[in-house]
Formats: structure tokens, sequence, C-alpha cells
């Protein structure tokens, strides 16, 4: 017979959860930093290119300000992304190793869904249990990390 969870442990279920859905958004946020640099990069060689093939003369160039804010601003991402990352390798090595410590197959969902993204329903597909049983494993899962 499963007992009934103590304050404590809804506590501690929650924080675990928190923490596994912090990890899979770090992640998300990252993802999309590192594609708002790439788009900045895209659009800055497409304007030297255009720069380049124009003729050139003395004087003020007007497309030069708009150039350097561009590398100022992919700079800042960077450097954000740095900062990010960093943090996240930290999460992701307790996370990781937490989810490590369970047996099957919490394991297997646990890594599945906050590491590798994946929802409940392709998980259970993807490990041959119904998605109730899933959903099943998948809160004791929780409640078991929550105790490590």
């Amino acid at each position: 017979m499963k007992m009934k969870p103590t304050e404590n442990d809804d506590d501690k279920i929650q924080n675990a959860k928190k923490e596994l859905r912090e990890y899979r958004d770090s992640i998300k946020y990252i993802e999309e930093k590192q594609n708002d640099a790439e788009e900045l990069r895209t659009r800055i060689e497409k304007t030297t290119k255009t720069i380049k093939s124009t003729p050139s003369g003395k004087g003020y160039d007007p497309d030069k300000a708009p150039f350097e804010e561009s590398l100022d601003k992919i700079q800042e991402i960077e450097k954000d992304c740095y900062k990010k990352l960093q943090e996240l390798l930290l999460k992701k090595y307790s996370v990781e190793n937490k989810i490590e410590q369970l047996e099957q197959p919490y394991k297997s969902i646990l890594y599945l869904k906050y590491i590798r993204g994946i929802n409940l329903y392709d998980i259970s597909r993807d490990l041959g249990y119904s998605y109730r049983h899933t959903k099943r494993v998948h809160q004791e899962a929780i409640e078991k990390y929550a105790n490590l």
C-alpha cells in the first residue's frame, strides 16, 4: 500500500519538477539565443557582401553604424549564451547524475522527457507501454528523483 506523501514530500516533488523543467527550458533558451546570433550573422554577411559590391568612396559610410551595432549585438548574445551555457552545464551534471542513479524504467522516462524533450505519448509508444502506465511511472520517477 502506497503512503500518502507528506507536505515535505510534496515540496520535494515540486522542487524536483521545477528543477527538471528549468533544465529543459534552459536548453530551449540557449538554442533560441544561438539561433538569434546565427540570424544576425547571416544578416551581417549579406550586408557585408552588399557593401563590398558597391563602389567605395571616401567619407561617411551610412551602413557602418548598423553593421557595428549588429556586431555588438552578436557579441552580447554570445556572452549571454556562454554564461547560460556555464550555468546549464552545472545543472546538466546535477540533473543527469540524479537521473542516472534511478533504476529502469524511471531512468529512461525522465531522461527521454527532460533531457531529450520527448512527450509522454511518444515515450509510451517508444517504450511499448500504455500512456496511462507511462504517466504513472513518470510520477513515481519524479518522486524517486525528489528523494535523491
